[in-house]
């Protein structure tokens, strides 16, 4: 508890204090084009074997998920201000990252903007191309079925916590802490307290787990239990049904920014939020209160400006 209290509080108030001293758009600026720098680095990597992950592009990043949660509000901003040869250079890094948080971003880029009453019309329209999308990666990259077809077949899991002996990693770290979260929530209903997914998962449940074979002679029977493999269901497992409401409400509230198109890069970093939801529980990535101090500021600037022209 105590090291994730004193985490977020040295992250937090250092980006708080270093986006105060700046305007927004000046920081988005510099970001963005860190971003495309990164995104080149990234193919000349990918084509050379450098700091190759699996065949998977992950440019100066240590694995390729990371890389694509970081530079997709960038690859957003550059979408919505039409500046497309930015955008494509960033967008065809996401593809060639093989991640399926990568691919999930892409399909969000396109989605989450039109999920509103005055766009269904665009949404109905995006359906059948996202549909083909996933038909496509589903049929023509192995990896991508894979998990898709361990996922969908260790969902019983999350009730039994006996895994197929051929349930791959991936599969297999998603799945567990899932059913780690599921009985923590059953006997602590308001949660058991920051940081204590890691303890729950290694010394109270664990042993209800029937990790494949190979895991256990792998030792990874307890990989990402730090992080429960999701900060969604990092949340749901130390903060309850308090945490699962709360993360409803503060993302209902965040999705406003799509009301105004002023808030571009709001919007992108809210993209960001959803991605981060699925993948990475840690609380303080380097990241992290980096976008959400730029959200509020952005937000901030918004709210006085609209009030100036008001009066």
């Amino acid at each position: 508890m105590l090291s994730q209290i004193i985490g977020i509080g040295i992250v937090g108030t250092y980006y708080y204090n270093f986006i105060s001293l700046y305007k927004t758009i000046d920081i988005i600026k510099v970001y963005a084009k860190m971003c495309t720098y990164v995104a080149l680095i990234g193919y000349v990597f990918f084509y050379f074997g450098i700091n190759y992950v699996d065949g998977r592009l992950n440019s100066i990043f240590k694995e390729p998920a990371h890389y694509v949660i970081v530079v997709i509000p960038a690859c957003y901003y550059y979408l919505k201000t039409k500046k497309y040869l930015n955008f494509t250079i960033i967008f065809g890094t996401l593809l060639l990252s093989n991640s399926s948080l990568g691919y999930i971003g892409c399909g969000l880029l396109f989605l989450v903007p039109n999920l509103t009453l005055k766009r269904i019309g665009y949404f109905v329209a995006l359906m059948p191309f996202i549909g083909l999308a996933f038909y496509f990666a589903y049929n023509e990259l192995p990896f991508f079925k894979m998990r898709v077809d361990d996922t969908y077949n260790s969902l019983n899991v999350v009730n039994t916590g006996k895994f197929e002996e051929h349930t791959n990693l991936s599969s297999y770290v998603l799945i567990s802490n899932l059913y780690i979260a599921k009985r923590n929530i059953t006997e602590h209903p308001l949660g058991s307290g920051i940081g204590s997914h890691h303890y729950m998962h290694t010394q109270r449940y664990l042993k209800e787990v029937r990790p494949p074979e190979y895991i256990r002679d792998q030792q990874k029977q307890d990989d990402n239990s730090f992080d429960a493999n999701s900060l969604f269901t990092r949340i749901f497992s130390e903060f309850g049904f308090i945490g699962f409401f709360l993360v409803l409400y503060t993302m209902f509230m965040a999705s406003k920014c799509y009301s105004h198109e002023e808030l571009l890069f709001s919007q992108g970093v809210f993209i960001y939020f959803l991605l981060k939801l699925f993948r990475d529980g840690h609380y303080f990535p380097p990241e992290f209160f980096f976008f959400i101090w730029l959200f509020y500021f952005c937000r901030k600037e918004f709210a006085l400006t609209s009030d100036a022209h008001e009066k």
